[in-house]
């Protein structure tokens, strides 16, 4: 599979598993039957972690990314606070995210949190975040979002100074160069097209869905309502000190 193909499955997901056969109609109606199951998924982060509709639907999509980096790079990636809420709440549908990673992206995408707060591992934690994002900016052709993926968040030259390296894969089937070294941007820079059909390579959006952004309703009824009956489960501040993934 190259690196285009692997990019379109995951953008191509619609998150249709975390929905039972029996509510597919039913989230259609409320949500509009295009990408009815990917905005529900957002909705219920919206609702549980108080985001407006359409930062939790961009956080989605950065998701998309994040994932798509995990399978493309030599180390083991680290994902920022947003991107690990999203993260988690994808692994809470333990049923959905097995039949993601068996029939999307074809590979384990495990899930690695820190367990004690110790300066090495943080450390390296920290050093794997800032490889995630330079690799970002180098897939994609564009700085990631600082809304969602808090590139300020760390000190880069204190972590270079510190002499912390991400983790390599070393699991079989992890070998990355099986997609190539050409930039995924590549693959879209020649065909105008393609640009058009992916701004998001080129500029993200107008800028309108961070903080206190406008909430982008999808006249969803009661979909907008409170989560009852859902969990309270997961770590919604994310890993102490990040998450590492992907290998």
């Amino acid at each position: 599979m190259t690196k285009k193909e692997l990019w379109l499955r995951i953008k191509a997901y619609q998150f249709n598993h975390i929905v039972p056969a029996g509510l597919l109609s039913h989230i259609a109606a409320i949500f509009g039957g295009d990408s009815s199951s990917e905005k529900a998924f957002a909705a219920k982060i919206a609702r549980k972690h108080n985001w407006p509709n359409r930062f939790a639907s961009k956080a989605v999509f950065e998701y998309k990314k994040f994932v798509y980096l995990g399978l493309v790079s030599d180390f083991t990636v680290t994902p920022s606070k947003i991107i690990d809420v999203v993260w988690h709440e994808h692994l809470l549908f333990t049923k959905a995210y097995r039949e993601f990673c068996d029939t999307v992206i074809k590979h384990a995408f495990d899930h690695h949190p820190e367990l004690l707060p110790m300066q090495d591992q943080t450390g390296q934690y920290n050093a794997q975040y800032l490889d995630t994002l330079d690799l970002y900016a180098l897939e994609f052709g564009t700085v990631p979002p600082e809304a969602i993926w808090g590139v300020a968040k760390f000190d880069k030259d204190k972590v270079a100074n510190e002499k912390f390296r991400s983790k390599k894969k070393d699991q079989p089937g992890t070998d990355a160069s099986s997609y190539g070294d050409t930039p995924l941007i590549s693959h879209f820079d020649s065909d105008v097209s393609d640009n058009k059909a992916f701004p998001e390579f080129n500029d993200f959006g107008d800028g309108d869905f961070g903080g206190a952004g406008s909430d982008g309703g999808w006249d969803a009824g009661d979909a907008t309502g409170s989560d009852s009956g859902g969990d309270s489960g997961g770590d919604s501040g994310g890993c102490s000190g990040g998450c590492g993934g992907g290998d």
